[in-house]
């Protein structure tokens, strides 16, 4: 009878644990398509039979909204999900949970609340043996001490968390990396560039067992630490690697707000003040777009200093003013007098934990001299220990295994997501382009093709205006190719746009000759200035789809583009005479399509226009 409800009890636990493994792969599929988690989460419920299972269900709800930038409601769900999750089944959820509160409340510079969790989870760690996430909250705490810039102790937490990761065999190359990150910033921002140009490096040597696009932060970093020490065109090429990087990450908000931040202030202090405008532009839209504290911090700094370098005083005195009042929000001294009260607690619970383990071992010893005369007590004794070590041991080895295994599912689960987000961005802009390139080249065929169908043209007029169809047709699988060259090019100048234009012009002239063309650039605009590939292509998307409307829908007999120069901001403006807009919007999605091509690339986006007064887009 006791065989049989001891096996009754073991087949009980792997029920319970077969179920949650599955469970956890089935709501895991919302990281590979998030805009399906809503259906993923109301599936699940049907399956939730235990407490443990209760935990999963809010853990993958929590990380729903942090995959859609919901960052009160994640806080709200991670938390929740704290109470729930069974740490001896998921201890591994248990830590992320904690890192994901702590990026959350860092980010909105709530650094004691960061601290805290940190901490937490750092307990936590300690009772699941976690070696991984045990150094990767000791290196959160340290970024948190940077962020306070009380960057001694920063140091003292990274070098903490890699000697964690350095020794334990099978540490994960990301963590270490991250860990020399939070050493080698804090040695940064602490005035000791020697310091952290050689923690960067470090990162550096193994890249061969790294992402690339997981340790972006140190190209980064390092053209940070360059540019301090005032070699500009050095730090300029690590800049952009990070920068190039970034693009193609799925969540770069954070990272692209750092990097041009970094490169305004490489091009203010080489003299390059129109291109630093446009940089600090590109800096605020992606600060925006983080919602970090930080990062707002460093931008407003940087403004200050930028228009310090060109004398405009005023200015620079007002982004000073917005800096210091932002800083002071974040330095309060009773912010700081509770940070340093968390940290004396935890050091005491430390010495209270050990305390307790030296008295234990005091009172074990005292119990053994007092069994000394006492054989066969001590033979048992010495069993027990012997059964109870052995247990240990088989209990710690499974655990890690399972660890291994689970933390190579979840790796796969991100790598797919990781994948499949790549995938669904490069089609999202290859469908963009082709609307918008080879739709406007097919609209004016057409309209030509409608031209010859009610005209009363001689055979010789008739051949001239088939052949020139024919080859604004080849020209067009010319501009598919175009398109492809455009979407791999790193930066387009302000004469390739102006030529783009042109030939848009000439293409639009050969099929409505009875529409005038005209196209205005500003004299001040320096022709080899260089856009940014993104900013470029949408620029030339915009105009191309202005122009299209206005053909097909606008009667105009004239259509004009102006490229100019206000307020040291390239601007773009469109108009024609023709019938204006009433009702409801006649142009389709082509209006939706030229306000979010503008808002890639940080820009306002206005539209005026009245019944039979014509239409005006300004891209500003």
């Amino acid at each position: 009878m006791k065989y049989f409800f001891s096996n009754f009890f073991f087949l009980i636990v792997g029920i319970s644990f077969a179920q949650n493994a599955e469970l956890k792969k089935e709501l895991g599929r919302i990281y590979s398509n998030p805009d399906s988690s809503r259906f993923y989460l109301k599936e699940a419920e049907s399956k939730l039979f235990s407490k443990s299972d209760s935990g999963l269900y809010y853990y993958f709800k929590a990380e729903s909204f942090n995959l859609k930038l919901e960052n009160q409601a994640a806080k709200e769900a991670f938390i929740y999900s704290l109470d729930y999750i069974d740490p001896k089944l998921n201890p591994e959820l248990v830590s992320l949970a904690y890192i994901r509160l702590t990026r959350l409340d860092k980010a909105s510079g709530q650094f004691e609340k960061a601290l805290q969790f940190s901490q937490d989870g750092l307990k936590h760690t300690e009772s699941s043996l976690d070696s991984n996430f045990m150094g990767y909250h000791l290196l959160d705490i340290a970024v948190i001490y940077h962020d306070m810039e009380s960057y001694e102790q920063g140091v003292d937490y990274g070098k903490r968390a890699l000697k964690v990761l350095d020794s334990y065999s099978k540490s994960i190359p990301a963590y270490k990396a991250f860990a020399l990150n939070s050493i080698a910033i804090n040695f940064d921002d602490w005035n000791k560039p020697d310091s952290a140009l050689f923690y960067h490096y470090k990162v550096l040597e193994d890249i061969e067992n790294l992402d690339s696009m997981r340790v972006i932060f140190t190209f980064n970093n390092i053209g940070n630490t360059l540019l301090k020490q005032e070699k500009y065109a050095e730090a300029r090429k690590w800049v952009e690697i990070a920068l190039g990087l970034n693009r193609k990450d799925s969540y770069p908000a954070y990272g692209l707000a750092t990097n041009f931040t970094n490169l305004a202030n490489i091009a203010f202090n080489m003299g390059e003040f129109a291109n630093a405008r446009q940089l600090m532009d590109s800096a605020a839209y992606y600060v925006q777009e983080s919602g970090s504290t930080e990062k707002k911090r460093d931008y407003l700094y940087e403004e200050y200093r930028f228009h310090k370098k060109k004398g405009e005083l005023t200015s620079a005195m007002e982004f000073l003013e917005k800096y210091s009042a932002l800083k002071d929000t974040i330095f309060q001294e009773e912010r700081l007098r509770t940070m340093s009260e968390m940290e004396a607690l935890y050091d005491v619970e430390q010495k209270e934990r050990e305390l307790a383990e030296s008295r234990a071992e005091v009172a074990e010893h005292e119990l053994t001299v007092k069994s000394r005369n006492n054989l066969l007590l001590l033979l048992l004794i010495f069993l027990l220990v012997l059964l109870g070590l052995g247990f240990f041991i088989y209990y710690r080895q499974k655990n890690k295994t399972r660890h291994l295994q689970q933390e190579a599912k979840l790796q796969a689960i991100y790598l797919e997501q990781q994948t499949q987000k790549r995938l669904q961005d490069q089609r999202d802009s290859i469908a963009s382009d082709l609307h918008d390139n080879i739709g406007s080249q097919l609209t004016f065929i057409v309209s030509s093709l409608g031209n010859l169908k009610f005209g009363n043209l001689s055979k010789e007029v008739l051949s001239t205006k088939i052949d020139q169809i024919s080859g604004f047709t080849v020209e067009t699988v010319n501009e598919l190719r175009d398109t492809i060259w455009a979407m791999n090019k790193e930066s387009i100048s302000i004469e390739e746009l102006h030529s783009r234009i042109q030939n848009l012009f000439a293409k639009a002239r050969q099929s409505c000759p009875t529409i005038e063309f005209e196209f205005n650039l500003d004299p001040h605009i320096d022709t080899e200035l260089k856009l940014n590939s993104i900013e470029g292509v949408n620029f030339y998307r915009i105009v191309q789809e202005a122009v299209n409307n206005s053909i097909k829908y606008a009667k105009a007999s004239k259509i004009e583009v102006d490229l100019f120069l206000e307020d040291e901001k390239i601007k773009l403006k469109v108009t024609d005479d023709g019938v204006g807009i009433s009702g409801e919007n006649p142009f389709g999605n082509g209006m939706n399509t030229m306000k979010t091509r503008a808002q890639r690339i940080g820009k306002e986006f206005e539209i005026k226009s009245s019944e039979g007064q014509g239409t005006e887009i300004l891209v500003s």
